[in-house]
Parts: C-alpha cells; sequence; structure tokens
C-alpha cells in the first residue's frame, strides 16, 4: 500500500463513500487539504475489506510509511482545533436556523460530484459555522455533532423541490447576530483570505451561488467573529462556551471510554466536572467559603476547578487545590474569565467584563479575597494566561 491507494481512499470518503458502518474512530489521517479523516476506515477501503477488523498500529504504520499525518482526535488533551466553515442558506435560511441544522443534497441534479455539498461530511463537533443570507451575515453556529444521512427535511416545501430525497444533515446550535455584517462593507479585509476554490463569495462581494458549505481559513474565521463581536458580544460569547462545552464532552468521552482506569476513577473523574463527588470534597478541605461573598454555607457553593476541566489532566481534575468555592455568580464570572485573582488575592476585573450587572451584584475594584497557596497559584496563573480576558484599564 503506498500514498496514491490511501490518497484515493480519502477521496472515495470525501465523495461520500461509506461501504460499511463505522463508529468515530480516535486515529484520523491528515488529508492534503488539511482535513481529518478516520484512519482505520481509509486505510479498510484503500485494502478493499468491507469492515475494521484490523489492528491501529497497522493501519498508523501504513500512513506514516506513505508519508501521511496520524493525529488522535477526542483524547484529553490531544482534540484538534474548531475548523471555520461559511453556509449559503439561499431560501432555506428560515428552515434551517430554525430547526437548528445544515442539509445538502449528495451531489448536484445532474449527479456530478459537489465538493461544498461533500463538505457537510467534513464538518466535525465543535466546528463554528457562519450563516450568509440575503447578503449578510446573519448567525453564527457551532456544530453539535459530525455529519448523519437524512431525508430532505420537510421545511424546505418548495425550496427543495428538485432535490433528491436524502442528503448530508449537520445538526447546528445557531445563535441569530443583532446587527448582521454585511461582507461588502468590509470587502477590502475580506477579499484577500477567500479561499481560492469553492469560495462562497466573488471577488466582488456578491455570494457564490453554486457554493453551499464552504471550508474557510481561521483567519477569516477570525475576522468574521471579530466583526461581528464589535457590536454583538453576547452571540460570540455564547459560541465560545458551547464550543468549551463541547470539548469537555469530548473529554468525558474519551475518559468514560478508557478502560486503563478504574471504574470508580472515571466515575469521580466524571462527577468532578460538574463540581462533585470527591473533588469537591477536596476543594472543601482547602476552601472554607466563597472568597468573595464570605458565603460558608456549601449548599450555596460551587466548587470551580481554577484551571478548567476540559484543559486538566486526570490528577488535576481531582486535586483540592485546583479549585475554589464560590457562589454561583461569582462562578459564572470566574469560569468566563470576567474575572481573576492576582497571587496575592486582588481581584481582576476584565476590560469586556458586564460592569453594570457586576455593581448591581456589588462588585468594587480594590476587593482582596486573601492570599493564595503556591499549589493554588501555580493553578492562578493558568487561569490569568489562558482564561482571564485582560485586565480593565482605569486610567
Amino acid at each position: 500500500m503506498d500514498r496514491k491507494d490511501l490518497n484515493f481512499a480519502i477521496q472515495r470518503f470525501q465523495a461520500g463513500e461509506r461501504p460499511f458502518s463505522f463508529r468515530e474512530p480516535t486515529w484520523h489521517i491528515v488529508a492534503d487539504d488539511g482535513s481529518l479523516v478516520p484512519l482505520k476506515y481509509v486505510y479498510a477501503m484503500a485494502l478493499g475489506v468491507d469492515s475494521l477488523d484490523t489492528h491501529t498500529y497497522k493501519a498508523k504504520a501504513a500512513a506514516t510509511a506513505a508519508g501521511f499525518t496520524v493525529v488522535a482526535m477526542g483524547e484529553a488533551g490531544q482534540r484538534r482545533e474548531a475548523q471555520y466553515w461559511w453556509v449559503n442558506h439561499k431560501q432555506t435560511y428560515k428552515a434551517e436556523l430554525e430547526g437548528g441544522y445544515v442539509w445538502s443534497p449528495k451531489e448536484n441534479q445532474n449527479g456530478a460530484r459537489n465538493q461544498t455539498y461533500v463538505n457537510l461530511t467534513l464538518v466535525r463537533q465543535g466546528d463554528v459555522v457562519i450563516s450568509y443570507a440575503g447578503a449578510e451575515i446573519r448567525a453564527i453556529g457551532v456544530a453539535t455533532c459530525g455529519h448523519q444521512e437524512r431525508p430532505k427535511p420537510e421545511a424546505y416545501g418548495q425550496a427543495g423541490q428538485n432535490w433528491s430525497e436524502t442528503g448530508w444533515f449537520v445538526p447546528v446550535e445557531w445563535s441569530v447576530v443583532s446587527k448582521p455584517v454585511s461582507p461588502k462593507v468590509h470587502l477590502a479585509r475580506i477579499a484577500d483570505l477567500l479561499p481560492k476554490k469553492n469560495s462562497p463569495l466573488q471577488r466582488n462581494g456578491n455570494g457564490n451561488q453554486s457554493c453551499y458549505l464552504a471550508s474557510i481559513s481561521s483567519e477569516l474565521g477570525s475576522l468574521i467573529l471579530s466583526l461581528i463581536r464589535a457590536t454583538d458580544t453576547a452571540v460570540v460569547d455564547r459560541v465560545k462556551d458551547l464550543e468549551d462545552q463541547l470539548k469537555a464532552d469530548e473529554v468525558e468521552q474519551a475518559i468514560q471510554k478508557d478502560e486503563a482506569l478504574a471504574p470508580t476513577e472515571r466515575e469521580q473523574l466524571v462527577r468532578s466536572r460538574v463540581g462533585q463527588g470527591a473533588f469537591r470534597l477536596h476543594v472543601m478541605a482547602v476552601e472554607k467559603a466563597c472568597r468573595l461573598t464570605g458565603v460558608g454555607d456549601d449548599r450555596f457553593l460551587i466548587a470551580s476547578h481554577i484551571k478548567p476541566w476540559r484543559d486538566c489532566k486526570n490528577a488535576e481534575r481531582l486535586d483540592g487545590d485546583n479549585g475554589l468555592m464560590l457562589a454561583p455568580h461569582v462562578d459564572k464570572l470566574f469560569d468566563r474569565g470576567w474575572i481573576s485573582f492576582a497571587d496575592n488575592g486582588d481581584l481582576l476585573i476584565a476590560a469586556d467584563a458586564p460592569l453594570a450587572v457586576m455593581n448591581s451584584w456589588g462588585f468594587k475594584f480594590g476587593l482582596n479575597a486573601g492570599a493564595f497557596s503556591s499549589k493554588q497559584q501555580a493553578y492562578l496563573q493558568y487561569h490569568r494566561e489562558v482564561i482571564f480576558r485582560g485586565p480593565l484599564n482605569r486610567s
């Protein structure tokens, strides 16, 4: 088996060919276009066998010998970065936004392959989808899982009368933008970032009618999010929250499948995600009350990870020094990075913190929560560097 054999199998997979069923595996091969394709599935297709009855190490050895990169996906700390997609809804915008999905036929009406339809099979859980309709970007979504084969949605009505009855379906959690963004207004910044092939926009800023779902670069995706954030921070924050939740879901699934862990250890690691079990007891041994409200009744406190659960190693997920007992509203601010703490306990407030809300809760500048131990300080450094949104400039 050589690179040509594997590339042919990858192309068949990306074209939608599924000769047998499979469960999404951990290991993926990086295709020449940068997309991730299930390793054992492609390996089996290249071999011409009709099952996955083969060892992973053989598939990895064959792929690496052919010059491909093989990566783990879905394991703690090894999840790939979210990919960005741009969907041109045209007449299906209302149905897809209200239904929470994107859908396409598998091929053009003449039976020809359409890469912007095939792209639905490449979407992964946690990917960001930019919604374009009526010459405006109107919503941002996050894919909540990978593609499925589904009948054409009835909600399409006459809009989809010429499409085949079966196609690719990807569930998407949409957030509607309060002030839509016109790409034409920002074309000078957008044009050079558009993909060379299968672009969602023409160079003049008009939508490309032949394109449904386009893969776009992280640079263009980040630019679109920054344009939206300028007028609607809540939408971008909701997208980030959902991405973090889905990342944690992947980590939890990996823990549940990890047979190297004892069942009781798996249970405690999963319970620690929501601040329960052994983790809560460990935190309460270190922290006796909420650092900002002074509430000591643990019925009204959350055991909150300093370094987020999704980013931790297993030992860190249960470490009492990686936790604070916080009132729910304080936990929300800390978890989202709107506040943090200096090692000496000084309260740090982010530049984009919801100050009106915080004022109503009695937060004041200059608060000190008391010094932290050296072990807690190590976790707080991570929180300040990775989670905290940056200090508020009061000058």
